[in-house]
């Protein structure tokens, strides 16, 4: 089976800092009760790349790969239409983020995304490879029509096309706040519940008419343009080529030794 994964998640356990311990190996809290956290070394956060990639290969019965990472100008397109696309998200990478980048380019052979966002890369070549899954923890991903592993869970998640479309055109009325897209205001997923019992489906022509109720024509018109574009993911990239995939057989090397799984 080949696995298509989204490393853009997989990099901030591979990233996230150590618990501070106490002379009696207990988690450190400060003074609001929370854990203290220290970063990790480079050796650990080479090691902590090792074993995230190998978790979800492993875990998955992967015997092979293609991977995806955050490249250059990778939300351009989407902003040039709705300029609040992911505005809300930090404009600067952890500064660990560029050295596990360039580790996990060199060694597991991860391809940067450029001008297209990493969801919209593995989209495209999960559906140039019938045989292949998806392997991720972004709910988008998660709900696109296929097999996927959720490697947090390690949970196999099936879906149909008919889900695939529902999942859309909810995001759609109740927008995605983890990229900062509003929807419509008030509307969520209880109004989408009972547009579904209502109705029984959901389509473009429907949720236009949604927001053409919700904001006025041309507002309306506008807003739904802007979603839509910023929501949907792209099924295909002109003179796209799917990369070689990469073989794994359970087994990497790490300086001198082998870690087997």
């Amino acid at each position: 089976m080949i696995a298509i994964l989204d490393v853009d998640s997989l990099m901030f356990v591979i990233g996230a800092g150590n618990k501070l311990l106490d002379e009696n190996y207990q988690p450190v809290k400060d003074e609001t009760g929370k854990f203290v956290y220290t970063e990790k070394t480079e050796e650990e956060l080479i090691a902590a790349a090792d074993w995230a990639m190998n978790d979800v290969l492993y875990c998955s019965g992967a015997d092979g790969y293609i991977a995806y990472i955050k490249g250059k100008h990778t939300t351009d397109a989407r902003k040039s239409i709705n300029p609040e696309y992911k505005a809300n998200r930090p404009k600067e990478s952890p500064k660990w983020w560029s050295f596990v980048k360039q580790y996990l380019i060199e060694k597991w052979k991860v391809i940067p995304a450029d001008n297209y966002e990493v969801d919209d890369y593995v989209n495209v070549v999960h559906k140039m490879l019938p045989d292949s899954f998806i392997a991720a923890i972004d709910k988008d991903l998660l709900g696109l029509e296929g097999r996927h592993f959720n490697w947090k869970k390690k949970e196999w998640v099936e879906v149909t096309k008919e889900q695939e479309d529902y999942n859309f055109w909810a995001s759609m009325i109740t927008g995605d706040t983890a990229d900062n897209i509003k929807g419509c205001a008030g509307k969520g997923i209880k109004f989408v519940e009972k547009w579904m019992t209502t109705y029984g489906t959901f389509d473009k022509y429907s949720v236009l008419n949604v927001y053409v109720n919700h904001f006025g024509e041309s507002e309306g018109i506008k807003q739904f343009y802007q979603n839509y574009f910023a929501l949907k993911m792209v099924d295909d990239i002109p003179g796209f080529v799917v990369p070689e995939v990469v073989k794994y057989s359970g087994v990497i090397e790490q300086k001198d030794e082998e870690i087997k799984f």
